[in-house]
């Protein structure tokens, strides 16, 4: 089960080799088996890796990335790329993504400690992404609402001709005539 925070992590499963004790003692060199692993990297520190052989732990904290693993289609990154952000220039984005940042939402989501550790002019940054971000989800809403509006305009529109069709046919029906008064 995913945990709060996992979102902003990068996560990759992979194949690697591990010596096998026994089977390397009986045949009386190295052999290496090939097991599953799982490298685990936080954006914004790169010292701060996770990289160990999987356990039940990790397939079911990051369920998404080990299906994408077992159908051999590795780590997709899902988000608003940081060199597709035309806030940040080549140099800043290497430098973010040596530092395992590679999304304007993982980049929205550092702490202030990773921004420490990224270095100056990393919390404008986180600012400006964070910005980024939430007009970015407010611009979804807009154009959702902008799009019910429509619908409840054709809607109010249908209605509308829908009652003139009836008072243009609607007849006078039964009961008391008009009153008639007398010119003097």
């Amino acid at each position: 089960m995913r945990r709060k925070g996992d979102e902003n992590l990068f996560v990759r499963f992979y194949n690697g080799a591990v010596q096998s004790g026994a089977q390397s003692d009986a045949a009386g060199h190295p052999v290496f088996v090939e097991k599953a692993f799982v490298e685990i990297l936080v954006p914004g520190d790169p010292h701060n890796i996770v990289d160990t052989q999987v356990t039940q732990y990790y397939i079911d904290r990051f369920p998404d990335e080990w299906d994408r693993f077992n159908r051999s289609q590795g780590q997709a990154i899902e988000g608003w790329l940081l060199r597709e952000w035309p806030v940040v220039n080549p140099a800043q984005v290497k430098n973010l993504e040596f530092l395992n940042v590679r999304t304007v939402e993982q980049l929205a989501g550092l702490t202030d400690t990773q921004c420490q550790k990224i270095g100056m002019g990393a919390a404008d940054l986180r600012a400006k992404a964070q910005a980024a971000v939430a007009a970015a989800k407010d611009g979804a809403a807009t154009t959702a609402q902008a799009a019910e509006n429509k619908r409840l305009s054709d809607e109010l529109e249908a209605l509308r001709a829908q009652i003139a069709a009836m008072g243009a046919t609607e007849k006078r029906g039964p009961g008391r005539p008009a009153r008639v008064t007398a010119e003097a």
